[in-house]
């Protein structure tokens, strides 16, 4: 009888910790292969535990930087039933921060002081299938000038096999942001609250490395970037847009995209400043025979193409505004 329940026990003893060893080594190839391919990862020590009714792992000081990026983190532990190690819960502890840096353009950090937390679910074949964050209570620093973000939400999806050609995506992104406060010297027309920002974009084929030789061979191979939806909700405007994104002989972003636009007049009014006053009223003329009465109550919406060419955005037939450029 001692044997027929000891036997079980030691059993499921040896599995647990041949599934710990195997997240061990498996985080471990992971970071081989992120540093192979260019990236700087380390951290302050990795412990694996949660015996016998959980794959606990965690990871101090966390520490990636890739080409124009750069995550830090005081704190990631990832946990997972030993019964379904392919489902792990994320929690990012204590403080998070992400920089962004462009040659030429200030410096982006995003600040999450009270950290997040998300999940991850993994096939069996090791690749990554979907990814959920959540993270609340940020801060938004562009130039050093803090901008509040009362929630961001980053989810990714990929097939289980490398798309053949560019007809399917090879990866799937979305991302959301509630409650954006904007500095000081917002344009009153439209206020100093985003209420919220939503983006879905599907990138063509194989996803490419964010450097010149591997975007070059994707743009020329035919890849894009479908976006399915770009909205914005940011005082009286309500703005919807989809379309496709390319890049140029030179790497640089290029788009055809249609918008439907509430609340027209409060964003020329917001950019007036930036036109000629000629191009003001042409832009007025134009808004005006485009605006239908589609919206809610009567309500007239803007249906107009976006374009970005030559690293200038048009909104039809009118240049709005110049785009910076972009350095891989």
């Amino acid at each position: 009888m001692a044997l027929l329940v000891l036997l079980p026990v030691a059993a499921y003893t040896v599995w647990w910790w041949q599934a710990a060893r195997a997240v061990e080594n498996g985080l471990n190839v992971w970071i081989a292969d992120q540093r192979a391919n260019g990236a700087v990862v380390d951290h302050g020590g990795l412990a694996v535990g949660g015996f016998p009714l959980t794959l606990r792992a965690v990871l101090e000081r966390p520490h990636m930087a890739t080409r124009g990026a750069e995550w830090q983190g005081t704190r990631l532990v990832a946990e997972a039933p030993p019964w379904n190690p392919t489902t792990v819960a994320l929690a990012f502890q204590g403080e998070q921060r992400l920089s962004v840096v462009q040659a030429g353009q200030p410096p982006v950090d995003l600040v999450a002081p009270d950290g997040g937390r998300g999940e991850a679910v993994w096939r069996l074949s090791g690749t990554l299938e979907r990814l959920a964050l959540r993270f609340t209570g940020l801060t938004a620093q562009v130039a050093g000038v803090p901008m509040p973000v009362a929630a961001l939400d980053v989810g990714a999806t990929q097939p289980g096999q490398p798309p053949d050609g560019h007809g399917t995506a090879g990866l799937t992104v979305t991302l959301s942001a509630d409650g954006l406060t904007l500095p000081d010297g917002a344009p009153v027309a439209l206020g100093r609250e985003v209420r919220r920002a939503e983006l879905t974009l599907r990138v063509m084929g194989a996803p490419p490395r964010p450097e010149p030789a591997s975007l070059s061979a994707w743009s020329r191979d035919g890849g894009t970037v479908e976006v399915d939806r770009l909205a914005l909700d940011w005082g009286p405007l309500g703005a919807v847009l989809s379309g496709t994104l390319a890049l140029d002989a030179q790497l640089q972003p290029q788009a055809a995209l249609t918008a439907e636009v509430r609340g027209a007049p409060a964003v020329l009014d917001a950019v007036k400043p930036l036109m000629r006053p000629n191009e003001a009223a042409i832009a007025r003329t134009v808004l005006t025979m485009l605006a239908r009465p589609t919206g809610p109550n009567g309500e007239p919406v803007v249906t107009a193409p976006v374009t970005v060419q030559d690293r200038a955005l048009f909104v039809g037939p009118l240049r709005v505004a110049a785009m910076p450029r972009v350095v891989w």
